[in-house]
């Protein structure tokens, strides 16, 4: 296919805002790596929400961090090849190029788990993880956008398959996500949003019971 270029992605974006600082599910707690722990710990924080001290959890963090999410629409663009058959009843046929248009939309979040957070007095340190960045395509958009191909020999034809179409857009998931990983942008979006998200969370607890809490952020 001549000229080939990819196409920008036209891409909306919808943060998901809905955060219950109520919702506490049950989080198992992990040891974070002791370099990075200053003198308190994430078992204190826990020890002085079960005397009933209004203090940033760590739980709640997690939670929070969990129902903050970036999702974006992309129209993607697949390349592909129906390579001609060997043997003698494909002789004639000629390898054809194609480009498949379709949609998918692409969430970015954080693996809750990996979070982790110390305090010490009013100093709170807080590690967030990669963000994981996942796809869906939407099926429907497959069909919606019909593939462009080179013309078929009129006698020994070479038909694209659904296969070797869904191998190309396969491929250009893969490259659609690594594109993604290295969009600084984007990835600087979904972090700063649960970020605020989080630190909202922290300054409310400490107008309640009136400190003011230094949050240092850290990231894998």
């Amino acid at each position: 296919m001549k000229n080939k270029k990819k196409l920008l992605p036209s891409l909306f974006c919808t943060i998901l805002l809905s955060v219950s600082l109520s919702a506490c599910g049950e989080v198992k707690e992990e040891d974070w790596d002791k370099r990075n722990e200053p003198a308190a710990s994430e078992n204190s924080a826990s020890q002085n929400n079960a005397e009933n001290e209004l203090v940033p959890d760590v739980a709640q963090i997690r939670a929070i961090a969990n129902l903050s999410s970036l999702k974006c629409i992309y129209h993607n663009v697949a390349y592909g090849t129906q390579k001609a058959g060997s043997g003698v009843s494909h002789l004639g046929e000629k390898d054809r190029n194609f480009m498949q248009e379709y949609d998918c939309e692409v969430e970015i979040s954080y693996n809750v788990k990996n979070i982790r957070m110390t305090q010490n007095g009013s100093e709170i340190r807080i590690l967030l993880p990669e963000p994981d960045i996942s796809s869906r395509k939407i099926p429907e958009s497959i069909n919606k956008y019909s593939y462009v191909e080179e013309p078929d020999q009129w006698i020994q034809q070479n038909p694209i398959t659904v296969d070797t179409i869904n191998e190309a857009v396969n491929e250009a998931d893969r490259q659609m996500e690594e594109d993604i990983r290295n969009n600084s942008a984007l990835l600087s979006t979904a972090e700063g949003q649960v970020k605020q998200l989080i630190e909202n969370y922290i300054h409310q607890i400490g107008n309640l019971t009136d400190v003011e809490y230094t949050i240092i952020w850290e990231t894998e």
